[in-house]
């Protein structure tokens, strides 16, 4: 019950701060659009494009992480978007250092809202990924792994079990540098 609670506070907050911090930002970046030429509702447009780049980014950036695929494109957008974000905070802002932190503090806001809750996203589970299964016989199949691998699969292993703990999917992919599916596999057979 304690943590049903717990749950409900913390994404009520993250809501309205959240909210709070989307409203604020998006006024800015519809502004700045509208004093630059985008008038009407390709002032509107252009803010939702602006604001929604950086959070598909960041969904994106989730996604790939978790599926061990390289993310380094959704990285830039995430880049690129914040950039553009911070620059339509700003340019509306009193001409100091105070009034642009101000200016920038919902969007800065509103971004790390999303980032917190997207920890807590589950992994997503894809079509391309199988789970092993006896009844697949080739996920059964044992395929042998080229030393160098191997060895950063071993060394995440052992690291982990001397920490005192089970290693995990993420251990292995962050210290051997593998797929998701691979560390799952890697787990499967070392039980």
């Amino acid at each position: 019950m304690r943590a049903r609670l717990d749950n409900v506070i913390r994404i009520g907050v993250a809501t309205v701060l959240g909210g709070i911090g989307a409203a604020a930002g998006f006024t800015h970046t519809h502004d700045w659009a509208a004093n630059h030429g985008q008038t009407g509702w390709l002032a509107w447009a252009t803010a939702v494009v602006i604001e929604g780049i950086a959070i598909v980014a960041g969904i994106e950036i989730h996604h790939d992480r978790a599926a061990g695929r390289p993310y380094r494109f959704p990285m830039v957008v995430l880049v690129f978007g914040v950039l553009v974000q911070m620059t339509a905070q700003v340019a509306e802002a009193e001409r100091s250092p105070a009034g642009w932190l101000v200016a920038a503090m919902p969007a800065l806001g509103f971004l790390a809202v999303v980032k917190l809750l997207m920890r807590r996203m589950p992994e997503p589970s894809t079509p391309d990924e199988p789970s092993p299964s006896l009844a697949d016989p080739v996920s059964t199949v044992r395929v042998k792994l080229p030393a160098d691998i191997t060895a950063r699969i071993e060394a995440a292993i052992s690291t982990a079990r001397a920490e005192g703990r089970e290693p995990s999917v993420e251990d292995i992919q962050r210290v051997a540098r593998v797929p998701a599916d691979l560390a799952r596999r890697v787990l499967v057979t070392d039980q």
